[in-house]
């Protein structure tokens, strides 16, 4: 009878290895055996593999979620357009309730691979708000619960988004604001870990507010006061404190007939905190650009680039490995995303690569489509969903 020899790797070297692999991969190997199992689902491991998938290219992936679809893409799939990829469906009972209401996504963003969904479900009567913090990796999503400090069901009332990370805590939070007169803005903050909302005392003044960007353990808002000069804050997740960031001076205001507004979308390019801006005369379409301003460590401000006008402010989505060509949505008037496009730095040329398909009989009405990138992790919602519930998901998809 022939012999049987048994090699056993150090047990550092099994999780250098497993943690260089691709997370559906990983799913599958926790049934290769207990020990794998029990290492696949601890938190430091998790935490090691999106060290490195952080640092990978190839693990960086776009979200497009349109009214019909939910599509995870690979850069070179989106740029190249190859978008008959498989929907991944297992939120669609909750993003896209065509047959019994209709559905808005309000927010859309990322942070260690976890990503932070706001809908609004329209009905007859009233509207209903559903928050998600889901990680589209392993499939394991948490309902946020609907605060009770604020009247969620105002079809009249609008909020703004703020999704990340506290470091000094080990702690994600939302932070969700409004206006509570003319000018206040309201803020309340909610904290996966704990599973509560709360009030933040705030001073802020703006006209007009929008989704907030989380950026190294803060999340970013642009401003406009009645004083008409824009402004940038931001609100330290650790702090729990608002502090203010200069403008860039060289940018010139988009005006219409002599009243000054600022047309701009604040988003993360590679690793800045990026600034879009119209600029020129309104009714001098010649004259209009977008510039890119990147803030350095420093906390002073780059101009990037110069785009002709499109069809309005451009909201930077991802910055290419050669820096070479930015990813940007086409917010359209209202602030919602209409299209896709890539911009090439050196050739000067824009490209669209994404672009809903119109709505019914009016060819002129498209749907909107919010893009959101994330890195592939393992990262659960909150510890309070187990190990357990990416394999009662998978199962049930």
């Amino acid at each position: 009878m022939a012999a049987k020899f048994y090699f056993c790797l150090p047990q550092d070297l099994v999780e250098d290895i497993l943690s260089r692999l691709a997370v559906k991969s990983l799913i599958r190997f926790k049934c290769a055996s207990k020990a794998w199992y029990a290492l696949i689902t601890t938190r430091q491991f998790a935490k090691s593999h999106f060290q490195r998938a952080s640092k990978n290219p190839n693990c960086m992936k776009f979200l497009v979620l349109t009214s019909d679809r939910v599509l995870s893409l690979g850069y070179e799939a989106l740029v190249s357009q190859n978008h008959d990829v498989e929907p991944i469906d297992y939120v669609d009972s909750v993003l896209m309730r065509a047959g019994k209401s209709s559905s808005i996504v309000n927010f859309m963003a990322s942070c260690n691979g976890l990503v932070f969904v706001s809908v609004t479900l329209s009905h007859e009567v009233t509207d209903t708000s559903v928050y998600l913090v889901w990680n589209p990796s392993t499939r394991s999503y948490k309902n946020i619960p609907i605060s009770s400090t604020f009247d969620s069901s105002s079809r009249y009332r609008s909020y703004s988004f703020g999704f990340g990370y506290d470091y000094s805590t080990d702690d994600y939070k939302i932070l969700r604001c409004y206006h509570h007169d003319f000018l206040r803005l309201e803020f309340e903050i909610f904290s996966l870990k704990t599973l509560t909302w709360r009030k933040i005392n705030s001073k802020v003044q703006t006209r007009e507010h929008r989704n907030g960007t989380y950026f190294n353990g803060a999340i970013y808002w642009r401003i406009q006061p009645m004083s008409l000069k824009p402004s940038i804050i931001y609100f330290d997740l650790a702090e729990e404190i608002f502090h203010e960031v200069a403008w860039p001076e060289p940018v010139s205001y988009f005006t219409i007939s002599g009243y000054v507004d600022v047309l701009s979308e604040l988003e993360i390019l590679g690793e800045h905190l990026c600034l879009s801006v119209c600029k020129g005369e309104f009714l001098d379409f010649g004259d209009l650009s977008v510039q890119l301003w990147v803030m350095n460590e420093s906390w002073t401000w780059t101009r990037l680039a110069t785009i002709p006008y499109w069809n309005s402010c451009l909201r930077p989505i991802f910055l290419s490995n050669n820096n070479s060509e930015v990813l940007m949505l086409d917010t359209g008037i209202d602030g919602d995303g209409v299209e896709l496009i890539r911009y090439n730095l050196k050739e000067n040329t824009t490209t669209t690569i994404f672009k809903p398909k119109p709505m019914g009989v009016n060819l002129w009405l498209t749907e909107r489509i919010s893009v959101a990138t994330y890195v592939e992790s393992l990262y659960f919602p909150d510890c309070n969903d187990g190990p357990d519930v990416a394999d009662q998901v998978l199962a049930r998809s």
